[in-house]
């Protein structure tokens, strides 16, 4: 699942205070580095960032380090309708971007602002460009057009070419800490949410967390917990649940999804140290749930219900030898 993609509001998340009081100093004494690269987990908030961030550098009249909100700048980006705004996207989730789209960059980049001010061109998520992409981005990286911001939100910055990495300045944005993300999700979730399993399902992902409850993704997580507890105590087997993981509708049916949550199942385990389990044994299998996430994203086209098969088996044999 993506962050989303909604206008900027003017406002960041308040775990990335740091963060943006760090930019936008260095953006009042004209010392802004002409890209970013915006780097971190998944559902952090770091594309909403790259927008208010944006919207802070178009507007005609900041009050307090952000965008009015109320100048005709401003009102382009919140009708999503800024000409000097470019979003460089995949033309579908989970594929690359087109080196035509990149190429579309490097002309927004030579022409003048048609406000008469900055420019700002967001990449997401950056890690999606191949590698002719990413090559074609360098000549903008390497000349950059005055009064041009570029935004790499990535995910995953170790993807990222290191001709690519080497031009931009890295802003770094990890997972908040609980005592960040736990008032703003108990807010937006209401109280009778139980804040603190949302965060463990999501690692500690506010966006993540709130995505769980907006979708059926909390009621499917619960039920996964519930097959793997099963498995451990041999109350049903590898092949029957392999069969439910991929007999679920398409929304939950993301193979890779799904191999998060056992990742973090996983990982979970062997941070409470219960000792019931060899942390060698629990460290492999991490490995291979890596492995076959990489089989999954690759081009290979693997049987997904054997893939099921094998690693489930593989979980309830960490049980047998206590």
């Amino acid at each position: 699942m993506s962050e989303q993609l909604t206008p900027a509001t003017a406002m960041h998340y308040p775990w990335q205070e740091a963060q943006w009081t760090s930019l936008i100093a260095q953006v009042e004494q004209q010392r802004i580095p002409h890209a970013l690269i915006l780097g971190g987990p998944k559902h952090t908030g770091k594309y909403q960032f790259a927008l208010t961030l944006a919207q802070r550098m178009l507007c005609e009249s900041p009050v307090g380090g952000y965008a009015c909100g109320s100048c005709k700048q401003c009102h382009l980006m919140t009708a999503n309708n800024h000409p000097d705004l470019l979003k460089v996207l995949p033309e579908d989730e989970g594929k690359a971007i087109r080196i035509d789209s990149v190429r579309a960059l490097g002309e927004f980049a030579s022409k003048t602002s048609q406000q008469g001010g900055w420019k700002v061109a967001i990449i997401y998520p950056a890690e999606s460009m191949n590698q002719n992409s990413s090559n074609a981005l360098l000549k903008n990286l390497e000349e950059p057009g005055p009064n041009t911001l570029l935004l790499l939100v990535c995910h995953e910055p170790a993807r990222l070419s290191a001709t690519v990495k080497s031009r931009c300045r890295m802003v770094k944005f990890p997972v908040p800490t609980i005592t960040q993300s736990r008032p703003w999700l108990s807010q937006v979730a209401g109280q009778d949410q139980d804040i603190e399993q949302l965060l463990d399902f999501s690692e500690g992902r506010p966006l993540l967390a709130l995505q769980l409850i907006e979708t059926d993704l909390l009621e499917r997580r619960r039920e996964l917990e519930c097959m793997l507890d099963d498995l451990a105590a041999h109350r049903t087997t590898p092949l029957l649940v392999a069969e439910k993981l991929v007999a679920k509708k398409p929304v939950a049916n993301d193979p890779v999804v799904t191999i998060d949550w056992l990742y973090s199942r996983v990982s979970s385990d062997i941070r409470s140290d219960q000792g019931d389990i060899s942390s060698r044994l629990m460290f492999r299998y991490l490995d291979r749930l890596i492995q076959a996430k990489k089989l999954l994203q690759s081009s290979a086209n693997p049987n997904v219900q054997l893939l099921w098969e094998e690693l489930l088996l593989n979980w309830q044999l960490l049980f047998v030898t206590r």
